[in-house]
């Protein structure tokens, strides 16, 4: 009778056990598949922010700042969570990376978002008013300069610009030669066209970058909550000691033995 006791409680701290690690382990799953999605819409931010930076030369793109160090945070997290035995540590210093990737990214956003996009007025664009001026395939475009004519609605003066760029001259300032102007032009384009195309992009940066706000807030909480779960494996003595459950049990050599009557 003590046997079966004695085996009923071990199979129950087995289970408990055992219920305990698979728990533990799917809350390090979730983590890693959040910290995993995290990672993608870092790299995005990352490829998409480069690639509008290099679109023209005269608006500077930052949304990709928040990117790269989003980026390094969500590496040291999956580290953290695929390795038992550093895992405090690593989780720890991807959790102050990922919190500095937060911040960046709401700086990012006001600076993309507010400042870049509301500063550039697209009605010229798209009323067709901007013209593209290009010096043609003899010369070098960063060294070839030329004057052109500008007419706004209110007056008329003379613009300096550099080959492949894209002008309005709606948007230029004839009075004060442009210093308090809008974006007014664009260097290094191929077309007016391509301004369309960062004026979009910078709004997509925006967006992911107000993703990536919240997201990184969500993973930083997970990784906080997972950063002190470790995985305890089965030992091969819990398994031992619960293989036989109907083994006779080691008796006390001051016990004496308890032999049925002979009749």
């Amino acid at each position: 009778m003590t046997a079966r006791i004695q085996a009923a409680a071990g199979k129950l701290q087995t289970s408990v056990f055992l219920s305990k690690t698979t728990e533990a382990m799917l809350r390090v799953r979730k983590a890693l598949w959040l910290v995993l999605g995290m990672l993608s819409l870092s790299l995005l931010l990352v490829v998409l922010g480069i690639y509008t930076t290099t679109i023209t030369e005269s608006v500077v793109v930052t949304g990709y700042t928040s990117g790269v160090i989003l980026t390094l945070g969500c590496f040291l997290g999956i580290l953290g969570l695929l390795l038992d035995e550093n895992r405090r540590q690593l989780l720890t210093a991807a959790i102050v990376f990922l919190s500095l990737g937060i911040i960046t990214s709401f700086f990012c956003l006001l600076i993309d978002g507010v400042s870049i996009v509301l500063n550039m007025d697209m009605r010229p664009l798209n009323a067709g008013r901007c013209q593209y001026y290009s010096s043609g395939r003899s010369y070098i475009y960063e060294n070839f300069f030329a004057t052109v004519s500008c007419q706004n609605l209110k007056e008329s003066c003379s613009l300096t610009v550099r080959s492949r760029t894209c002008y309005c001259c709606d948007l230029y300032d004839c009075a004060n030669g442009g210093y308090l102007s809008n974006y007014y032009e664009f260097v290094g384009v191929e077309s007016c066209e391509d301004v369309f195309t960062l004026y979009v992009f910078i709004w997509v940066l925006a967006g992911l970058n107000l993703m990536a706000f919240f997201t990184g807030i969500l993973t930083t909480a997970v990784l906080g909550s997972v950063k002190s779960v470790r995985s305890y494996p089965v030992t091969e003595s819990t398994e031992s000691r619960n293989s036989s459950p109907t083994a006779p049990l080691l008796m006390d050599a001051n016990t004496p033995p308890n032999y049925p009557a002979v009749d």
